[in-house]
């Protein structure tokens, strides 16, 4: 998770985007309407959006990153505009962007052609990759001290794709892929020994590492096979708000705000 990958994106998107949209579309007409922001989260894709059982919400990068959308929303339709916040998971998110449920999923949504084939795409504006967390004892240092083992990823995730097809290649042979239906089950299979590894982007598995009751037991592996560029889920055919979304994310690299909360959620003492 380095700055300086943010900085480079920086660099190349404020050379491409600048002004505010000035019409509005369908979903820019309900939230003024309304005032209202219906927005996706995810339950535990710690550092990004996750429920914080101490405080009973959702908090997070991406939660601190609707609530700047929401302020220059309020700021551009002269009133308050709330966000009604929505749970969704690996297999819920596109589909209620689609059908109206939310206007937009803010968490760690890796972008895909084939997902953008169904729904649209914010600017990137973070990059990790797939790998695994596992038991510092386990000695697992390879892809190959995977192969007899057995390893989860959640449904309806690149990081699931990424070790089904590896696994069809022959890259290497797990014993059972398990699959679950969100992060902290797959934590959970993984501490309770169901699995012995569990796949997700490496700066989710930190997250879950970190928020464990004995972190250094755990460990991600050095080595990836695949790579997540993240971006925010929104409706296909709304152009205006889209562009309201990507230059909110322009606005808060060029302004710092940006940083600010990467490093709130993932510096030294995030």
């Amino acid at each position: 998770m380095r700055r300086s990958l943010v900085t480079l994106l920086a660099v190349a998107c404020v050379l491409g985007l600048s002004a505010l949209p000035v019409f509005a579309d369908q979903t820019m007409d309900r939230i003024e309407s309304t005032g209202k922001l219906k927005v996706g989260f995810r339950e535990g894709s710690i550092p990004f959006a996750f429920v914080d059982p101490k405080v009973g919400k959702h908090v997070g990068f991406s939660v601190d990153m609707a609530g700047l959308l929401a302020e220059n929303l309020g700021k551009r339709f002269g009133k308050p505009i709330e966000i009604v916040p929505f749970t969704v998971t690996p297999k819920t998110r596109i589909p209620m962007v689609v059908n109206g449920t939310i206007d937009v999923e803010m968490g760690s949504t890796t972008y895909t052609a084939q997902r953008e084939e169904v729904a649209d795409f914010s600017l990137i504006f973070f990059f990790s990759e797939t790998t695994f967390l596992v038991a510092k004892d386990a000695g697992i240092k390879t892809l190959q001290d995977l192969s007899g083992k057995r390893v989860g990823a959640a449904r309806g995730t690149t990081n699931l794709k990424a070790i089904e097809n590896l696994a069809a290649a022959g890259k290497f042979k797990p014993k059972d892929i398990v699959v679950t239906e969100t992060h902290p089950q797959g934590m959970l299979a993984l501490k309770s020994g169901k699995i012995e590894a569990y796949s997700t982007d490496r700066s989710l598995l930190e997250g879950l590492r970190m928020k464990d009751q004995n972190p250094d037991k755990w460990m991600t592996t050095d080595f990836a096979i695949a790579y997540e560029p993240y971006g925010y889920i929104l409706r296909e055919g709304n152009s205006d708000f889209r562009d309201f979304v990507n230059n909110t994310i322009l606005w808060a690299i060029k302004t710092g705000k940006f940083y600010e909360y990467y490093d709130k959620w993932m510096g030294p003492k995030g």
